[in-house]
């Protein structure tokens, strides 16, 4: 038996929560509200196709994109600056970084004015990200004035409205890729967080059974006879965990009135006395490893799967064990996790992740 499993259990009661939230729409750093989810997961790599917001973007626009975020990312601009940047290039350009010369002399990713950035910035990814960043941070009070407004007052447009139609588009966008790059920046000029649609699941194999798919099926209440079996940290994690039933899901949220995946897990091992950072893939190297078929699982542990566009080294979503429960059919391991957008914190049979589990990790 490996040495973590010895520690405290803990029967607890059935306790009320509050009731599932129906609907729950994206809010982002003070953006306008996407209709859609915030995005389809994590750490899909630049030059990927992705369909976002209903727009199949190819991988050449895909990979524009990133540039953009990574620019924002590297001058430690908070995310809202991307957005307004990625909505922008949507805008002008669909992200085609087109050398043909329209409207008198624009052209790149900006549709910038030659004779005002010339050639050289314009048609180049990054300088063109570089001049639109340095126009809008002039701008007073860019950060808390609508973002289509703000996009329109770096360029200029004859058509003001055309950018915030593509805000949504652009929280999906971003959503993607603001994680990845945040991180490897090491970001401090916002919220970086990641996405957490919970599309994958784990695999509890062995001892565990329980029902399969569903991977956002669960309840907001504790289920009966849950026994929390590990350090006393690890029971602690779980217990602020699970008094987080019910409260919805925020992209980018860390409490006390709404959470992400990372968001619940690091405030949860915060209760506990242990710092994680707010960021599921980065969350993995912290800890201790413990077996993937979570037959080494004790309460506290993190789950992480590569959620819908994530992967096995960066993965997008991450759960934490709760606990276990003794039936006739066998043993029946939960989570706790934030889901996504329209599921608030829930408590969900580990077996309903069915086959995509990439790491477990011990913290404390």
């Amino acid at each position: 038996m490996s040495s973590h499993r010895v520690g405290t259990s803990v029967a607890v009661a059935v306790v009320p929560v509050l009731s599932l939230v129906a609907a729950l729409v994206l809010v982002l750093t003070g953006g306008g509200a996407s209709s859609a989810e915030p995005s389809v997961g994590l750490c899909a790599g630049a030059g990927t196709g992705q369909s976002m917001d209903g727009v199949e973007l190819d991988a050449d626009q895909m990979g524009h994109a990133w540039t953009i975020v990574s620019v924002v990312a590297d001058r430690q601009l908070p995310v809202r600056a991307a957005l307004i940047a990625v909505a922008t290039a949507y805008t002008e350009s669909r992200l085609i970084n087109s050398a043909v010369q329209t409207d008198h002399d624009s052209e790149g990713l900006f549709q910038q004015r030659v004779s005002i950035y010339t050639e050289a910035v314009a048609i180049d990814p990054v300088r063109s990200t570089e001049a639109f960043l340095d126009r809008l941070v002039e701008l007073p009070a860019w950060e808390s004035m609508p973002m289509g407004d703000a996009a329109q007052a770096v360029q200029i447009s004859a058509y003001p409205d055309r950018y915030a139609l593509h805000l949504g588009l652009a929280e999906q966008v971003v959503g993607q890729i603001w994680p990845t790059v945040s991180s490897s920046t090491g970001q401090a000029g916002g919220s970086p967080a990641p996405v957490c649609p919970g599309a994958g699941g784990a695999v509890p194999a062995g001892e565990f059974v329980g029902p399969m798919g569903g991977n956002t099926t669960g309840t907001t209440t504790i289920p009966p006879g849950l026994v929390i079996n590990g350090t006393p940290q690890g029971v602690s994690a779980v217990q602020y965990a699970l008094a987080q039933l019910g409260k919805p899901y925020v992209w980018a949220a860390s409490g006390p009135d709404s959470f992400d995946c990372s968001g619940l897990t690091m405030a949860a091992w915060a209760a506990a006395g242990v710092a994680l950072p707010h960021n599921a893939a980065a969350q993995t190297g912290h800890g201790i490893p413990s077996a993937t078929n979570l037959t080494e699982a004790v309460a506290g542990d993190l789950v992480m799967i590569p959620g819908s566009g994530g992967t096995a080294l960066r993965p997008g979503h991450v759960g934490m064990v709760a606990g276990y429960v003794d039936q006739e059919d066998g043993r029946h391991l939960y989570l706790v996790h934030a889901p996504m957008v329209g599921v608030p914190v829930i408590v969900t049979e580990a077996s309903r992740w069915s086959g995509q589990v990439v790491a477990v990790r011990h913290i404390g």
